[in-house]
C-alpha cells in the first residue's frame, strides 16, 4: 500500500469539545483521496464484564445471517447488526473463544473474523468515510480512542477483509493501522505460519499485527515490540498499534511515509496530513512530525 491515509484521536480526559467519532470522521473525509477504496476505524470501549466485541467479514449474500445464527449457538447476544458484507456483534458468555473463532471462519471461504476483543472494536466498509458513517454512525462515538484508515489497494484484493484496521486471531484487543509496504512480507508470513499463526488476507499489513502479537506473547511490552519491528520489517512505512493500555506510533528508518501530530493537555491527534487535523477540529493546530526510526507510546 503506497498511498493510504491515517487519522486518529486520543482524548486524555472525559470532557470533549467535539465527539471523538465526529472529529475522526471529518479527518478521514479529508484523507479520502489518499485511499478511496475502503475506510475503517478502531474504537476503544470501556471494559464490561464478560463481553466481547466481534466483527466478521463476508461476501456471499446470506452468510451474514449464518454468522449471526452461529453466534447465538456459542454466546449470549447483546447486539448484532448485518451490514451486507460485515457483521457487527457484541456478545457475552463465550466459554471457548478459539473454538468460536474457528467455527466462524469455517462457515464459508468468504467468511472471516475481522477482529475480536473485550474493548477494541474494528468497523470498516468499502468506499469513503461517508459510507462508513452511514453504516455505523461513527460520529456518535465519544470514547477515548478512535483511529482510522483510508485505503488505496495497490497489490491485494479490494474487499472489506483486506481493509484496515487489521488484527491477529491469536491476540485479541490489538489492532494495527499501516501506511506503506512491507517488502519482506512473504518471508515473514512463512515464518509465522510455521509457528502456527493464521493469516486471513493477502495484505502485507497483516504481518505487522501478527509480528506484534508474537512479540507480546514472548514477553516484550508494546514499545519494545515496535522498536524491534523497525529492524525486522523491511520497507517504507508508518504504522499505529492500538491496545486497551497503549497507542503506539512507529516510523521506519527512511522516514518516507508522512505522519504529523498535534498534542495538547486534552488530546493527541495524528494524521498523514496536517489538513486532516485542521478539518477534524475545524481550526489550525500546531503540529510536529516524528523522527525517522522513532517509536512513540501514549499510555491510556
Amino acid at each position: 500500500m503506497n498511498m493510504c491515509g491515517i487519522g486518529g484521536l486520543i482524548y486524555k480526559n472525559s470532557v470533549h469539545e467535539k465527539k471523538t467519532g465526529e472529529i475522526v470522521i471529518k479527518m478521514l473525509e479529508s484523507l479520502c483521496r489518499r485511499g478511496p477504496d475502503s475506510t475503517g476505524v478502531a474504537l476503544l470501549h470501556p471494559k464490561t464484564a464478560d463481553s466481547l466485541y466481534m466483527d466478521v467479514n463476508y461476501e456471499k449474500e446470506g452468510n451474514g445471517a449464518k454468522v449471526i445464527n452461529l453466534l447465538t449457538e456459542f454466546a449470549t447476544i447483546v447486539s448484532t447488526t448485518d451490514h451486507g458484507s460485515y457483521v457487527r456483534a457484541l456478545i457475552k458468555d463465550v466459554s471457548d473463544e478459539e473454538l468460536l473463532i474457528n467455527a466462524v471462519n469455517n462457515i464459508d471461504h468468504d467468511v472471516s473474523v475481522s477482529s475480536y476483543g473485550e474493548q477494541l472494536e474494528v468497523l470498516k466498509f468499502l468506499g469513503g468515510a461517508e459510507n462508513l458513517e452511514r453504516q455505523f454512525r461513527i460520529s456518535d462515538y465519544d470514547g477515548k480512542v478512535a483511529i482510522g484508515h483510508t485505503r488505496m489497494a495497490t497489490e491485494s484484493k479490494v474487499d472489506i477483509s483486506h481493509s484496515q484496521p487489521l488484527s491477529c486471531h491469536q491476540g485479541k484487543d490489538l489492532t494495527i493501522i499501516h501506511n506503506g509496504h512491507i517488502t519482506n512480507y512473504i518471508k515473514l508470513r512463512s515464518k509465522f505460519e510455521k509457528k502456527g499463526y493464521h493469516f486471513i488476507t493477502g495484505n502485507d499489513s497483516e504481518v505487522i499485527a501478527v509480528y506484534l502479537v508474537d512479540k507480546l506473547k514472548s514477553g516484550y511490552d508494546l514499545k519494545e515490540a515496535m522498536e524491534l519491528s523497525l529492524n525486522e520489517l523491511d520497507g517504507s512505512f508508518s504504522y499505529i498499534a492500538i491496545t486497551p493500555e497503549n497507542v503506539g506510533l512507529a516510523k521506519e528508518p527512511f522516514g518516507m511515509k508522512p505522519m504529523v501530530i498535534a498534542e495538547t493537555d486534552d488530546f493527541v491527534a495524528f494524521a498523514s496530513e496536517s489538513m486532516a487535523i485542521t478539518n477534524g477540529f475545524g481550526k489550525n493546530l500546531s503540529v510536529f512530525e516524528p523522527d525517522s526510526e522513532e517509536v512513540m507510546i501514549w499510555k491510556l
